[in-house]
């Protein structure tokens, strides 16, 4: 069987292409400088030269550093280039600092003299954090290495190696023989002739570190005081290890400040092969787990809202306020900017990673296991990436895009959740090379009356090269009427518009394979029907619930609706399920039928299907059809219906 992220080839390879490429394009900006290419060597010898210039034999500081060291002053080979040893990495960071454009001239970059003279006060290889740059340079020791398996290499792709040696032959490394830091919780290092030892048992960041743009985080340590002192754009490498951070009652992590890269260091690559043993050794990974009942594990928000359960009573559907606090944003603009969180598990919480109001943000390779609500989890933010990701174990959503514009999830893995995929009450969506299963509902797509104040609509979300299979879960959402959705959905579309869903391979699933409903037309099997459930009684709402011109496109389901659940739900069982009426057969307020656009006047309002491959077990339904069942019912015509036609281009 070929699986969907495998069909390019039968799904028009310029669609993905134009998909993909303008969808990544909204973190070119941010991730600019993790991906610069290396300069070519002839830049390191200028680069070099300008560095002896100013330091060099015959200056003012008169420093032999650079001459010993050559490349190796900044890089670890002899020949310069990637990788970089913590000097030459933070003279590469503040070529795009704001506070290092010391004329005041734009920073885009810039120039290496200011570089040079920013990161003076700096202490780049942390010795002990009592010898900055300026002074180990001046006594021609090198700024960017220190004695013994104490040094850090950091690489262009963003990996980093630890307790590195120095390169042979540079001696001396550090002023009076100064020796490396010592363990978390050890002994400090040991100090050379008249020098310091290291700082011992301090489960802090060395104090050189403060002022630099980069930090490690190792086990014993907290990362989130490596998140209070940074700066803005600051990156923080975290070592492989369990962090169980005690420091706030509601949340893991606090994210708060702009451009922040928290960036965990596996011992060795994830196995991505979900089948092989998954007891494998976890430490050899960065484990955020939950302290003393904390709701959140990391939390990427404005300060104002670090706490939630200032304004919250519950952190489920629909957020219950507490009494006496005002509904509504009271700033609906995003107000954290270019968020990257890589590398990292998170466990145990009641929502695994959560951000609002971000604009900009990429989340690769995080791992969401057993948070119960939701796993992985942006709300009201922007322009965004979440890719290479997996969630498992959670009662509601494992990846849940939630009243979000231009988001892309992409090569993503989810299992064991209620839904696997959800998006809600946003625009501009991109589901794409993803794999569900195990859920009880692969994606659901949905537009809710809970949160349609915070951001009505739901628009252009699309679906393609997923792979949606076996997703018959039990249902073990706590309550509201996810709780009555039965399992064995692959994609659930209910009351959004202008979807794609194509090139998606959907197979072995329960109940239906796709489904596109309105709303108010499905909910009525459920305890909350439209008009009695109060937040279905805003007219704006009810103006909007149908799902209005979706395109299936180019998809194959195999085996789908084979064991569907009872009546009233298992009316609705088949390959394709289209569950929409005509607005005017629905009991709505009649003041609202002017306001209805046409297309909801229609039996399947604009929604169709083109060039799928359908594989109905025995007695199976490939097409169940609301609209062509009610009028089944009234004399018409039985089934087998045909699916509405997508129109030319």
């Amino acid at each position: 069987m070929v699986r969907a992220f495998e069909m390019e080839e039968t799904m028009g390879t310029s669609v993905l292409r134009k998909l993909r490429a303008s969808s990544l394009l909204v973190l070119g900006a941010m991730l600019a400088v993790l991906f610069v290419e290396t300069s070519p060597a002839g830049a390191y010898n200028t680069q070099l030269k300008d560095w002896q210039d100013k330091y060099g034999p015959g200056t003012a500081t008169d420093s032999s550093s650079g001459d010993t060291a050559q490349c190796q002053l900044c890089h670890r080979d002899t020949n310069g280039g990637d990788p970089w040893n913590a000097y030459g990495w933070d003279l590469r960071e503040a070529r795009f600092l704001e506070e290092c454009d010391l004329d005041q001239d734009g920073f885009d970059p810039n120039s290496w003299d200011e570089c040079f003279r920013c990161v003076e006060p700096w202490d780049s290889d942390s010795a002990t954090g009592v010898h900055p740059n300026d002074v180990e340079i001046a006594a021609s020791t090198q700024p960017g290495w220190t004695d013994g398996n104490n040094n850090l290499v950091f690489f262009k792709s963003g990996a980093l190696d630890v307790d590195q040696p120095p390169p042979v032959g540079l001696e001396p490394y550090d002023p009076d023989g100064t020796g490396g830091t010592g363990g978390t919780g050890g002994m400090g290092g040991m100090g050379g002739m008249g020098g310091m030892g290291g700082t011992g048992g301090d489960d802090v960041l060395p104090p050189g570190q403060y002022k630099r743009t980069t930090q490690v985080v190792r086990p014993g340590q907290s990362i989130q005081d490596a998140l209070d002192r940074a700066k803005e754009g600051a990156r923080i490498y975290v070592l492989a290890g369990v962090y169980m951070e005690q420091g706030n009652a509601t949340n893991g992590l606090n994210i708060t400040k702009n451009g922040i890269q928290l960036i965990g260091q596996s011992r060795s690559n994830k196995d991505k092969d979900k089948d092989k043993d998954k007891d494998k050794d976890k430490t050899r990974d960065v484990i955020i787990k939950k302290a003393n009942g904390q709701r959140n594990g990391v939390a990427i928000v404005p300060p104002m809202v670090t706490d939630c359960m200032s304004c919250h009573s519950s952190m489920e559907l629909p957020f219950p306020l507490l009494p006496g606090i005002e509904p509504g944003l009271p700033d609906p603009e995003p107000l954290v900017y270019d968020i990257v969180v890589k590398n990292i598990e998170i466990e145990g919480f009641r929502n695994g990673l959560f951000t609002e109001r971000v604009d900009g943000f990429l989340f690769d390779n995080v791992t969401s296991t057993d948070n119960s609500g939701y796993g992985i989890f942006p709300t009201l933010s922007y322009n965004g990436v979440i890719s290479n990701s997996v969630a498992t174990g959670s009662h509601d959503s494992g990846i849940w895009i939630e009243t979000s514009e231009n988001v892309v999830a992409s090569n993503n893995f989810v299992e064991g959740n209620v839904n696997g995929f959800e998006v809600s009450n946003s625009d501009n969506i991109l589901l794409i090379d993803n794999e569900a299963r195990g859920n009880t509902v692969g994606a659901a797509i949905l537009l809710l009356p809970d949160i349609f104040d915070d951001r009505p609509g739901a628009t252009n979300i699309d679906l393609i090269n997923n792979w949606f299979y076996d997703n018959n879960k039990e249902n073990t959402a706590p309550g509201g009427i996810l709780s009555e959705i039965p399992p064995g959905i692959g994609i659930f579309v209910l009351g959004t518009d202008d979807g794609l869903i194509e090139g998606n391979l959907i197979e072995d699933n329960d109940y239906v394979g796709i489904a596109i409903t309105d709303y108010c037309a499905v909910t009525s099997l459920t305890s909350f029907p439209c008009g009695e459930d109060p937040p279905t009684q805003n007219p704006a709402f009810l103006l909007d619930q149908s799902s209005r011109n979706n395109r299936v496109v180019g998809n194959v389901l195999v085996n789908n609706a084979t064991d569907p659940p009872a009546l009233p739900f298992g009316l609705l069982a088949a390959e394709f399920t289209l569950g929409t009426l005509p607005v005017d057969w629905l009991p709505f307020p009649p003041d609202l039928y002017p306001l209805f656009p046409p297309e909801d006047f229609t039996p399947y309002h604009g929604n169709c299907f083109e060039n799928n491959q359908s594989s109905p077990a025995p007695g199976v339904l490939e097409f169940f059809s609301l609209y062509d069942f009610t009028v089944y019912q009234n004399g018409g015509p039985p089934p087998p219906w045909d699916l509405p036609a997508c129109p030319a281009p």
